[in-house]
């Protein structure tokens, strides 16, 4: 009923808060390395299976869907801070923080701490803790129900759940990806393919901003990289993308589910409670929000699910969510709106401040 990844996510925080497992907050190495080189690689396998014809037919409605999200979010953000009275026990840093969650939950974590470092929020001391630990959370416990979305919302939204992995009428010239099990040959094709480009979008991205002052998104480049790649019938002979993309996506989930950390949370005390409320809040809001408006534009569940998750948890945390739900279309699209939010979560996190003070 639940699936494997959400089944990830509760195991890893469970084992996380026993102790079995170093929590994030540790500052273990290999959970860094699992959010940003394993979940960006698991990406670019799970693309070679891309069709381009996906993106045209889901990319519009998605936009659309992805701006009424945004707006949920900012929209969620100041009926928290109104509800809860934020201004009086935030005090000064009441825009600045409203900004941060605003960023986040635009665009997953990158902007979250762009934010705090502009406005010395770390100075605020328990404030800023208990920000950045209900934001952890919220964003494990927002992404492992986005996992069970459609059976959740099952009547009120439609559901394109099991839907074929690939659809040969999407191109039917296409080569499609090899079935059975992967030999030596296509795991280490793959493995290599994924660190090669992996490397080569990083210094691509760099060499960009250096000769033209332009900051070009790795994940960006990566994607550009796997559609390009996923054109020639050599690769399309691989076998094997789906495991190594999905077996990368369950380990970055678990290294997810490390930073939801109840006792860090319980530390915080009673301004912990508050900040919670404040996230809980404008998570909830920004799901009404985006229910409503995939009701009324007649969206199904998985694609509101997979626009929500670019929002809160960004480009990556839609692998296992298109796995979950057997809609490999939805993963190009969401990757672009992952990494649009990237670029637009720190304006309008900035622009809310600005609002705000």
């Amino acid at each position: 009923m639940v699936g494997g990844a959400l089944l990830v996510i509760i195991l890893a925080a469970a084992l996380a808060n026993l102790g079995v497992i170093p929590l994030a907050s540790e500052h273990v190495p290999v959970y860094d390395q699992l959010l940003g080189t394993v979940a960006p690689i698991s990406i670019f396998l799970l693309l070679l299976n891309a069709r381009l014809s996906s993106l045209a037919r889901a990319g519009l409605p998605m936009l659309g869907l992805f701006a009424v999200a945004a707006a949920g979010t900012v929209i969620g953000v100041l009926a928290a801070g109104w509800l809860l009275d934020a201004r009086e026990w935030m005090g000064q840093w009441h825009g600045p923080l409203s900004g941060m969650f605003a960023a986040t939950y635009v665009s997953g974590g990158a902007n979250f701490n762009a934010l705090a470092l502009h406005y010395d929020v770390m100075k605020s001391g328990n404030l800023y803790a208990a920000a950045a630990v209900a934001d952890h959370v919220m964003t494990v416990v927002w992404i492992a129900l986005l996992l069970v979305f459609p059976r959740l919302f099952r009547g009120l939204l439609k559901s394109d759940s099991q839907a074929p992995l690939q659809d040969p009428n999407d191109d039917p010239g296409a080569e499609p990806h090899q079935p059975g099990k992967p030999g030596l040959h296509d795991m280490v094709m793959l493995m290599a393919l994924g660190a090669g480009a992996f490397v080569v979008s990083g210094k691509l991205a760099v060499w960009l901003e250096g000769l033209f002052g332009v900051q070009v998104p790795p994940i960006l480049i990566l994607t550009t990289i796997a559609l390009l790649l996923a054109q020639f019938e050599a690769i399309a002979r691989l076998r094997g993308t789906q495991m190594l993309g999905m077996f990368g996506a369950y380990l970055f989930l678990a290294a997810l589910a490390a930073y939801c950390e109840v006792a860090a949370l319980r530390e915080t005390g009673v301004l912990g409670l508050k900040l919670l409320a404040f996230v809980v809040l404008l998570i909830a809001i920004h799901g009404l929000v985006v229910v409503v408006a995939g009701k009324l534009s007649g969206q199904s569940a998985e694609t509101v699910a997979v626009v929500s998750a670019t929002t809160v948890g960004g480009s990556t945390v839609v692998l296992p969510l298109v796995e979950r739900f057997g809609r490999a279309d939805l993963l190009l699209p969401g990757i672009v709106l992952g990494t649009l939010g990237n670029l637009l979560g720190t304006y309008i996190g900035f622009m809310l401040v600005y609002g705000l003070t």
